[in-house]
């Protein structure tokens, strides 16, 4: 029997965790950013009752929950590569000075460290496990940090797409939350944040189309088709975004996780066009088999290719892969099938190892690394050091 599939893996893998604890004392500061956060969810567009509505596509899985499942929890170890990926210690000697030109450090999945007009700034900060602490060892890295939160540069700021445990990491949250680093967040995230030390002073939440100018580098949140929560009772009471940044030496888009749709299009017509676009990739789906991403909130790779020419980005640079296995494909299947889908419009895409620091305009296209691995049939090494 055909089922329709409505919310995401990682609100049900969240309803398993335990929820995090306040651990905080209620402030009158806390009180009055409440009080503000309840009036704007109350007055945006995006939500109705409470909650924000959902625009997720109702798509049919052939497979049926029920093996969808069962492949995703159980049958995880075939889709995972067969050892630890390499990655580039990333260089910090080079980031100790923030860049004038565009500068762009992959972190693993949708992790970036971007910097810009000598602006830091760090998106969906995760250096551990992307899942409830419940869940840790089977969500652990394919492929090690390649950089502590320690050793990173401080950002200016930290901008975060959604609440999913993949995107909004706990730890490191706390680590920031006593340093003078502003977080840039969808509306309603905010409470997380405070949850776990952060000032509100140092917290600005974001409805859809809304900027914020730090230093000369102007951020704006932009649609998504997504879900949110982090636990049992908390479903999409968050908004999800995605996030255009544009300085004097360049700009660039960020997807976060998000179905495809009409929303590209509006940000590529009133924000665009960009230097590079980050976006997120899952595999095709082939011969009526597996399920279809979109009905989870993500995309397929001929839908992340739609995406990414709807923005009028120049370049593609695909995240949200290899870093954890989420989807019931191979780890590598997602960026190959995008390979063929640039190869149909003669976009360029930009693949660095996890690691990696790129300045832009590039000076020479990214290798794809993981091909030229299994390629020669080498074992895979652990770390290429940058030093």
């Amino acid at each position: 029997m055909n089922t329709k599939l409505k919310t995401s893996l990682i609100p049900l893998m969240s309803v398993l965790g335990l929820a995090a604890c306040n651990d905080n004392p209620i402030t009158g500061e806390h009180v009055l950013s409440a009080d503000l956060r309840q009036t704007r969810i109350e007055q945006s567009a995006q939500f109705f009752d409470g909650k924000v509505i959902s625009r997720i596509p109702q798509v049919e899985n052939q497979e049926g929950i029920v093996k969808t499942l069962w492949k995703f929890f159980a049958q995880r170890s075939q889709y995972k590569p067969s050892q630890a990926l390499p990655y580039q210690d990333v260089d910090i000697t080079r980031l100790q000075n923030p860049s004038e030109q565009l500068r762009v450090t992959w972190l693993g999945h949708s992790s970036l460290f971007i910097e810009a007009d000598k602006t830091r700034i760090l998106i969906d900060p995760v250096f551990e496990y992307a899942a409830p602490a419940f869940f840790a060892r089977m969500f652990q890295r394919n492929v090690a940090a390649p950089v502590s939160r320690e050793d990173l540069p401080l950002p200016d700021v930290i901008v975060i797409s959604h609440d999913h445990y993949d995107h909004l990491e706990e730890n490191t949250a706390r680590f920031y939350a006593n340093k003078d680093v502003m977080f840039f967040v969808p509306l309603g995230v905010g409470r997380h944040l405070e949850k776990w030390g952060v000032p509100p002073t140092n917290i600005k939440e974001f409805d859809w189309w809304e900027s914020q100018k730090i230093n000369s580098v102007t951020i704006t949140a932009a649609p998504a088709n997504h879900n949110s929560g982090r636990g049992l009772f908390d479903s999409n009471k968050t908004l999800w975004a995605s996030w255009a940044i544009q300085a004097d030496t360049g700009s660039v888009f960020f997807s976060g996780d998000t179905a495809y749709g009409e929303h590209f299009k509006q940000i590529g017509e009133r924000l665009g066009p960009f230097d590079l676009a980050f976006i997120e990739v899952a595999a095709n789906l082939k011969e009526d088999s597996g399920y279809p991403v979109e009905g989870w909130g993500h995309m397929q790779a001929s839908h992340t290719m739609q995406a990414h020419l709807d923005v009028q980005a120049d370049k593609l640079f695909p995240v949200h892969w290899s870093t954890y296995e989420l989807f019931i494909h191979q780890w590598d299947e997602p960026v190959n099938d995008l390979i063929a889908e640039a190869a149909k419009y003669g976009v360029e895409l930009v693949t660095p190892m996890v690691g990696a620091s790129i300045d832009l305009p590039l000076a020479e296209k990214t290798a794809y690394w993981w091909q030229d691995v299994y390629d020669k049939g080498a074992a895979i090494p652990l770390v290429f050091n940058s030093q």
